[in-house]
C-alpha cells in the first residue's frame, strides 16, 4: 500500500510537520497541493447503491483540516 498525505497550499506548517514525521518511510509520500481551483468549484455527485447522492469532495476536507490522507493499494 502507498499512502499519500496531501497538504493544503496555505498550511506549510503541516507540510513541514508531515514531511519530517514520515522522513524515511518508503510507503508514505507527503505532497503539497499545487492545483489551482476556481472558487466555489464542487466535485460531481455520485450515486451509491441505495440511490442517495453523496458528494465526494476531498477539496472540502483539504480546506477544513488542511490535509487529506489517500491510501492506494500497491
Amino acid at each position: 500500500m502507498k499512502i499519500f498525505i496531501v497538504v493544503a497550499q496555505d498550511r506549510p506548517d503541516l507540510y513541514d510537520y508531515f514531511r519530517d514525521a514520515f522522513d524515511g518511510v518508503a510507503m508514505v509520500e507527503v505532497i503539497l497541493d499545487r492545483r489551482l481551483r476556481e472558487p466555489g468549484h464542487r466535485e460531481p455527485m455520485v450515486s451509491v447503491a441505495d440511490n442517495r447522492r453523496v458528494g465526494i469532495d476531498i477539496y472540502d476536507e483539504l480546506q477544513l483540516r488542511g490535509f487529506v490522507i489517500v491510501r492506494v493499494p500497491a
